[in-house]
């Protein structure tokens, strides 16, 4: 057997971030994880925005612990996964923590011995991380073999969303994202995925994917309050169309191992995470 065909036998891992908070990156998570545990696909969701987690408050679930218990050495990964009904595993990452948004080398180890040997047990593992570039983010970002960016049209999603993709390219060597714009319709999602691959062509050396838009829906928010998943409406088959989109990528053989990709590359990398202020040129 191949290094490539080894390398597939691994769970695919993605994450899902975004430049700019508020834009709906948990949103697309979960409904991304729901999506492949629908058709049969073992599914493990990190809540990887430490500190300020909302993928069970999304969800409605209930749990004993979050990443605290993991990260402290005071539980395993597997003893904190809650079930959602839809069908997949989720870590809690813990709300109002504010020890967690930043963790330690000592604590990314663990974190990582932990994810690796849970992650034996899925087809596929999505990382909710925090909006921004902050040392979590590109630590969790740099773990994935894909990279889904969320952003919307507004220009300060898309400046953000650039900086992410700049800093992630530049110190993580990440060099392929996938791209969806939330809240725009066809035309809008188009032209500012355009935008950002004007720049992104102009300035850095990635390749970016369009998986899709999805528009503004009522049932959305309504989803969102009623803490509940969009189920049978025009909004939920809008966004099966973009989540598909996602799983139908090919895997990325150049970084298909994973989590053992992430800890030969990712650890002990100093960040030297520059002001991203100004970064959109």
């Amino acid at each position: 057997m191949t290094i490539v065909e080894n390398a597939l036998d691994a769970p695919r891992v993605i994450a899902i971030s975004s430049g700019k908070g508020g834009v709906g990156k948990t949103f697309f998570s979960v409904h991304l994880a729901a999506q492949a545990a629908k058709q049969g696909l073992k599914v493990l969701l990190l809540d990887a925005d430490l500190g300020l987690a909302n993928v069970d408050v999304m969800l409605g679930l209930s749990g004993q612990g979050s990443v605290k218990q993991v990260v402290s050495g005071e539980a395993s990964l597997k003893d904190m996964l809650v079930k959602a009904k839809q069908g997949f595993d989720v870590l809690p990452g813990g709300s109002g923590l504010a020890e967690l948004t930043a963790l330690s080398g000592v604590q990314q180890q663990v974190l990582m011995n932990e994810m690796q040997d849970a992650a034996k047990a899925y087809d596929l593992v999505l990382i909710d991380t925090a909006a921004g570039i902050s040392d979590n983010v590109l630590f969790f970002v740099a773990s994935a073999e894909s990279t889904l960016v969320v952003l919307t049209p507004d220009p300060t999603s898309l400046t953000d969303a650039y900086a992410l993709i700049k800093v992630l390219s530049q110190q993580r060597d990440v060099r392929r994202f996938m791209v969806t714009i939330n809240q725009a319709d066809k035309v809008d999602g188009e032209l500012t995925f355009r935008r950002l691959l004007s720049v992104s062509d102009r300035y850095l050396d990635v390749h970016l994917d369009y998986v899709g838009h999805m528009a503004r829906h009522e049932e959305v928010r309504q989803a969102i309050q009623k803490q509940t998943l969009l189920h049978h409406n025009q909004a939920a088959k809008d966004l099966e169309k973009v989540l598909q989109n996602i799983l139908n990528q090919p895997r990325d053989t150049s970084r298909s191992s994973g989590l053992q990709f992430f800890w030969q590359h990712s650890l002990g990398q100093g960040l030297n995470v520059e002001n991203h202020e100004g970064a959109w040129v």
